[in-house]
């Protein structure tokens, strides 16, 4: 379809027979699919994600080496890159449009991918980034709830937090994550969504993100070669994961998901809009596990 492609990869052949189907999605295009757990108080979605390059033949090929920038513009809605859940509506949008039913996850608009194996660009120069917290090499994201155009609560997404990982970029180094490789061609993200005072005027959503190692300040730390289902269950159940602390202050606390007077139905869709023109991410699996 024209939103999205299905892409074969030819991998290592000790993973799924040497053979990785993964779906891309174009500029300006959402994929949402149901959760189809029924009603939750606690959750984990793991993804395992890379990012290639748009264009018709381009859909294993990577940003040019050294540091790439990418931008969505980040002006109007349809003008960031968005992660995260929604809740399915009469008409399904993008989050911050007026018909938009809920939205809890990250707004980009723009990201970052680079060959440089020092600390700090290893772990700032390879995220998203929102122009409210700081530059493209900075690493700081933003992280929203939402309901219609009204913002519930915002926080800085960073990558002490756990600000997701890009394998987007063609490197030099062969233990280097890089997507066009068959082997530590993608990256892992784990996000965690736990509900506070649920049906309560205060509800709440404590979110947590976890990566596929305990350190997270060299690119090869970022690359996994298995996309197989039993891999990423692996991870969700913590078997070489490391979670990050909850954005907030407190432990406790977590991200509004109320109106001020009432509860807001809680999410019950994955949600990916791509609003880069010049990248595109490629999922090779994901799956979502209902704690409670």
């Amino acid at each position: 379809m024209a939103g999205g492609i299905i892409f074969e990869k030819t991998i290592d052949t000790a993973f799924q027979g040497g053979k990785d189907n993964s779906l891309l999605i174009e500029p300006n295009y959402a994929y949402q699919v149901p959760l189809d757990i029924g009603d939750w108080n606690d959750i984990k979605v793991g993804l395992f994600i890379s990012f290639v390059t748009t264009g018709v033949g381009n859909e294993n090929v990577a940003a040019a080496t050294s540091t790439t920038n990418f931008g969505a513009g980040g002006t109007t809605p349809d003008t960031f890159t968005y992660y995260g859940l929604v809740k399915e509506g009469a008409s399904n949008s993008l989050p911050l449009l007026a018909d938009s039913s809920g939205f809890i996850g990250m707004q980009s608009h723009s990201g970052n991918v680079s060959t440089t194996t020092t600390n700090t660009a290893a772990t700032a120069g390879n995220k998203f980034t929102h122009k409210s917290f700081g530059t493209s090499t900075q690493g700081d994201n933003r992280f929203i709830t939402s309901s219609g155009a009204t913002v519930f609560e915002e926080k800085e997404f960073r990558e002490d937090h756990g600000n997701f990982n890009i394998v987007g970029c063609r490197q030099t180094q062969s233990t280097s994550a890089d997507p066009e490789k068959d082997q530590r061609y993608f990256a892992y993200w784990g996000a965690r969504y736990q509900v506070i005072d649920k049906g309560l005027s205060t509800q709440r959503i404590r979110f947590s993100a976890s990566f596929n190692s305990t350190t997270n300040n060299t690119l090869a730390n970022r690359g996994l070669s298995d996309p197989s289902t039993g891999a990423l269950v692996s991870l969700m159940n913590g078997v070489g994961e490391h979670t990050f602390s909850n954005v907030h202050t407190s432990a406790g606390d977590g991200f509004d998901w109320n109106n001020g007077v009432s509860a807001a139905a809680l999410p019950d869709s994955l949600f990916f809009y791509n609003g880069f023109l010049d990248m595109r991410p490629r999922i090779h699996t994901w799956a979502v596990k209902k704690i409670s």
